[in-house]
């Protein structure tokens, strides 16, 4: 081979290694990419349940507070009931 040879084959190379490099830039900023959008995908998801979670007990103590005030309700109805009667 010649120098020229050489040269040119040495030049084809370096673009070719280049070229992997660029590659392999591309494809771990992709894979970063990728994971930040699974991270940030699990934090809405997570905030999300959260939500639920929240609504959830707040259903559940206004459901309670129904429950209670129809509860005391029928106890002051059933006491009056009985007063009216023991006092007939």
């Amino acid at each position: 081979m010649r120098a020229e040879e050489y040269g040119a084959a040495f030049d084809a190379a370096v673009r070719d290694l280049a070229d992997i490099q660029d590659k392999c830039r591309d494809a771990v900023r992709q894979s970063g990419l990728a994971v930040v959008d699974a991270c940030e995908k699990s934090v809405v998801a997570a905030v999300r349940v959260q939500e639920q979670t929240s609504q959830a007990g707040a259903d559940w103590a206004a459901d309670a507070v129904r429950t209670q005030a129809g509860l005391t309700n029928e106890l002051n109805a059933i006491s009056i009931g009985v007063l009216r009667k023991l006092l007939g």
